[in-house]
């Protein structure tokens, strides 16, 4: 049980982590938007999105308590890993599309949460419906970004900058407030920083 603890409890500050790095590196790209044109956007992406895929992967055999935060992770780990390997791999190929497979990440990502945010209501979560409208907000985003790259309204650096930055922000919130790391005692939760359960 107490391995089991503390398994819960490093997936939860490993994705809170991955996750502000993903607000950084989006910050970076819109102070720094000379990034879009330099093998420097590559290797940002690259170790971006395979730690993003690590972390993500960890926190879905966690197995926490509630299973909300990891439970579509799967998927979007391997998603990340994949692009990581295209990254590295192929890169003059998918820096052409390195843009769009970004924002399609980011909106499948925000259709994900909306569901996280239908099964925080159902545990009864006072906060779900934030959950909701931020799920909505970052779909939003994505589609958004996904429209103004096609018809190039915007720079990309700007656009995904952007998106990315409201990504990892959705990211923390859900994973600080969804994720419950199990007890030692029976029936009783233990909240790593955060209040009891709200019935």
């Amino acid at each position: 049980m107490k391995q089991h603890y503390g398994i819960v409890k490093s997936a939860k500050i490993i994705n809170v982590v991955s996750a502000a790095l993903m607000s950084l590196a989006g910050l970076l790209l819109l102070v720094v938007p000379t990034l879009e044109a330099s093998g420097a956007q590559r290797i940002l992406f690259g170790c971006l999105f395979g730690l993003t895929g690590a972390a993500k992967l960890f926190g879905y055999f966690s197995n926490d308590l509630y299973r909300l935060a990891f439970q579509f992770d799967f998927a979007i780990g391997v998603f990340c890993e994949l692009l990581m390997v295209l990254i590295f791999l192929l890169p003059e190929t998918t820096f052409i599309y390195l843009p769009t497979l970004v924002s399609v990440y980011i909106l499948l990502d925000g259709l994900l949460k909306l569901q996280t945010s239908l099964d925080a209501r159902r545990f009864g979560m006072r906060r779900w419906l934030i959950i909701l409208l931020t799920a909505l907000l970052l779909c939003l985003g994505g589609g958004f970004a996904v429209y103004t790259l096609s018809v190039g309204i915007l720079r990309n650096v700007a656009v995904i900058g952007g998106i990315l930055i409201a990504d990892g922000l959705e990211n923390i919130w859900i994973t600080a407030y969804t994720v419950r790391i199990r007890a030692k005692k029976k029936n009783v939760s233990e909240h790593f920083g955060l209040d009891e359960l709200e019935k």
